[in-house]
């Protein structure tokens, strides 16, 4: 008869290797480390979006006033120059 070979699972090869408690460990710390950093990443980009967007906001409220500013500037010249082009003509006329 064959001699059926003894399987040994694989992990406990790695559980024989000296000292990979402390690799477990210390990969674990860093997979802690890393979500941690992640999360502070995504508060830090939430933050930046937030600031952009109250930016955009802000520059769109000015731009706004901006040209409410400018068509007031236009009409006012529009008018002035109508009221002198009117004098003017009254002066010729007399």
């Amino acid at each position: 008869m064959a001699e059926q070979q003894k399987q040994v699972p694989q992990s406990s090869h790695v559980q024989q290797i000296p000292g990979i408690d402390n690799v477990k460990k210390l990969m674990d710390e860093s997979g802690q480390r890393i979500n941690t950093l992640f999360d502070e990443v995504g508060k830090a980009q939430t933050k930046w979006i937030e600031y952009g967007n109250t930016q955009i906001d802000e520059v769109s409220e000015l731009l706004k006033s901006q040209f409410n500013y400018v068509n007031e500037l236009a009409t006012g010249w529009r008018k002035l120059t109508v009221d002198t082009l009117k004098k003017s003509m009254d002066t010729l006329s007399r």
